[in-house]
């Protein structure tokens, strides 16, 4: 009797065993308004927080959402400690890390440039034509599109951890212009109130799709994952979620015309 207790009891603790100790997929990304930021209440919101959100929910997997500056993110991804990573693309990873990840389908588009003050001859140079200029970039970000000029010494850059001070470096002129994705400055703009006429659009650096990436070992949960993003693309709920933080056109104009609407 006691024998047959035992092995019952032993099945048991073995069937409960694997819930009790199963662990949240850890999801990462850096902040870059207006696709993830920590809100004054220490939430993590943006575009890309709320589009994973909802996919990771419809696609039934556990996750914790954290933020990292964006060199300790790479250290952590290096060391394998972030099993997802949900605003990335591709096109930013290295040949030599390629093989380490799988990419979901893509669920945003975004177009990154160089944006110059509006009077700077200099935003009708492309890269390669780029003498003495220094870039205004988020710390720890790199761009391919910048590397031979960097490596050549022909550009300087001067590094923020402040997304929103991009657009102040520049209108201070302490540097020539700044790197960023066209909806962060869409978006600096308009919440700021900066006069979008006082700066101009300048040399295309990368024109990518965002994806979720997920370490190869987790290769098995692409289906759902694409399955859900697919879902909700077609029943516009990327476009949606995208629409909620990013200014339509009437709000530009308002802010272009200098006037709250």
């Amino acid at each position: 009797m006691k024998v047959v207790r035992f092995l019952v009891l032993t099945c048991a603790w073995a069937c409960f065993q694997p819930t009790a100790l199963a662990q949240p997929y850890v999801a990462a990304s850096t902040e870059w308004r207006p696709f993830i930021y920590t809100d004054e209440y220490n939430t993590l919101r943006g575009v890309s927080t709320d589009i994973a959100r909802q996919v990771f929910k419809q696609a039934a997997i556990d996750v914790q959402f954290v933020s990292y500056p964006a060199n300790r993110m790479q250290v952590m991804l290096d060391k394998e400690q972030i099993d997802i990573s949900y605003a990335e693309s591709p096109s930013w990873t290295s040949e030599n890390d390629a093989s380490k990840y799988v990419f979901s389908v893509p669920y945003l588009a975004v177009r990154e440039h160089l944006y110059f003050a509006a009077d700077d001859p200099l935003s009708n140079e492309p890269v390669s034509k780029l003498r003495n200029v220094t870039i205004g970039m988020i710390r720890g970000y790199t761009y391919r599109a910048l590397d031979t000029a960097f490596e050549e010494k022909r550009i300087t850059r001067l590094e923020t951890s402040e997304d929103s001070a991009l657009l102040e470096l520049l209108a201070n002129k302490r540097v020539n212009a700044v790197a960023m994705v066209d909806d962060l400055y869409d978006y600096l703009a308009t919440t700021h109130q900066i006069d979008p006429d006082r700066f101009r659009r300048g040399a295309l650096l990368n024109e990518s799709s965002l994806s979720i990436m997920l370490l190869n070992r987790h290769a098995s949960l692409l289906p759902k994952i694409n399955a859900a993003i697919l879902d909700m693309q077609r029943r516009g709920e990327l476009q949606r979620i995208r629409d909620a933080y990013l200014p339509n056109a009437s709000t530009k104009a308002c802010v272009s015309g200098g006037k709250s609407c």
